[in-house]
């Protein structure tokens, strides 16, 4: 079982099926989900998708800090169980204070040095022109805009592992 992974001020607390009230506040909240699929998740949603169902090839965390629940991350891991990729939120009223550059070097750190990853991504929306900045200035390098029809167009984006 995954273990909650300290860093920076900050615990990435594993999600569980007990988490469905906190989870609820966070994917309920406008400023949250706006670019999170653009829509407050129902109960049988963030059942499903975000308290540890997908385990273990989407791990989930909720962001604390001093104890409050101030975000949302999870990793998804690739076929090849070398790479995989992240994705991160906040609340609105944690945002420019650091927390999510200590979130991304916490899990760039734990996924390098626990799981031995070689390869790890982000994929923010072009028009997200505040999260694309925010994963540049984090580390991220843009590799290209993607534009498959399967969603808006988005940024692939790594960090730079060096193997």
């Amino acid at each position: 079982m995954l273990t909650s992974i300290e860093g920076e001020g900050l615990v990435l607390r594993p999600t569980t099926a007990d988490d469905l009230e906190v989870a609820r506040q966070l994917f309920t909240d406008p400023g949250f989900y706006e670019y999170w699929d653009g829509y407050p998740k129902p109960d049988d949603e963030i059942q499903e998708k975000y308290l540890g169902r997908r385990s273990p090839s989407v791990e989930c965390f909720f962001v604390e800090v001093d104890g409050e629940v101030v975000g949302f991350t999870q990793y998804n891991v690739a076929e090849d169980r070398l790479s995989g990729g992240m994705d991160l939120v906040l609340l609105p009223a944690v945002r420019g204070r650091g927390i999510g550059a200590g979130v991304v070097r916490t899990m760039v750190n734990f996924v390098q040095s626990q799981l031995g990853w070689t390869r790890f991504t982000v994929d923010p929306e072009v028009a997200n022109e505040r999260g694309v900045n925010f994963w540049m200035k984090a580390g991220f390098v843009p590799a290209g805009i993607v534009d498959d029809g399967a969603r808006p167009p988005f940024w692939h984006m790594e960090w730079p592992i060096s193997a």
